[in-house]
């Protein structure tokens, strides 16, 4: 338990139990019992997907630290070995100060369930599994780096906003539905990345393209996992 401390406050700036127990979508006495009897296999993975470190340095404490990094001297030669990780294969090297100006979000795919609000993620291993998120975005729009997550779109319902495969970011600490903004969601137990819309007193999933008629929320088990705020070169809040 102690790495998964110096894990959560080196690579997510997390320094509590609650806040260590938010991020990986655990109770706090799960945390309590982890810390009792030592973690899980499963929260290994949870904590790999949650806070980007390797799921073997926590168990092992065998080197290095952070998932799918590589370090690298001054001249630019790698001088710490690639990942060799039993829970995650073909792992990237990415070298330490190679996008400076830039802040790693995890890329994952959701793991959901119909009718359970929380959800799981496995890691999206293209382009070492993190998506490069300007630190001016960061911090312009006061978002949380451990907050947010990296997704692709499936499907053609929101073209040409957006295209299959395209990728997004999704705050998932933002929950609250504002009419015509634009959410990643559990519909069915499925993630839909979907424009909501309030008609009278029922909101829909609303697609941009003509082709896929709105969605009434009633229809199906649905929740919010998170607002969409970003795609690669512009903020998405607020344009619709």
């Amino acid at each position: 338990m102690k790495r998964l401390y110096e894990a959560a406050e080196a690579l997510a700036g997390l320094k509590t139990q609650a806040e260590i127990a938010r991020a990986l979508n655990q109770s706090q006495q799960t945390v309590n019992n982890w810390e009792a009897r030592g973690i899980s296999k499963a929260g290994l993975l949870k904590a790999q997907s949650a806070i980007g470190c390797s799921a073997t340095w926590l168990e092992t404490g065998e080197p290095p630290m952070a998932l799918a990094l590589r370090l690298a001297s001054e001249d630019g030669e790698t001088i710490a070995p690639a990942v060799d990780n039993p829970f995650i294969e073909d792992a990237r090297g990415i070298r330490v100060g190679d996008e400076p100006d830039t802040i790693p979000i995890r890329r994952v795919t959701l793991k959901l369930h119909a009718g359970v609000t929380g959800f799981e993620t496995e890691p999206d291993l293209e382009d070492g599994g993190v998506l490069h998120l300007p630190r001016a975005v960061v911090e312009a729009n006061n978002l949380v780096p451990h907050q947010l997550l990296a997704i692709r779109v499936r499907g053609q319902s929101m073209e040409p906003m957006m295209f299959e495969d395209d990728v997004v970011v999704v705050n998932t600490a933002d929950k609250k539905p504002i009419s015509r903004e634009i959410y990643a969601v559990n519909f069915n137990g499925e993630a839909l990345v979907k424009q909501l819309i309030k008609r009278g007193n029922d909101w829909c999933l609303h697609s941009i393209n003509p082709d896929f008629g709105p969605v009434n929320v009633r229809s199906g088990q649905c929740s919010i996992v998170g607002r969409v705020v970003y795609q690669p070169g512009r903020m998405l809040t607020g344009r619709l």
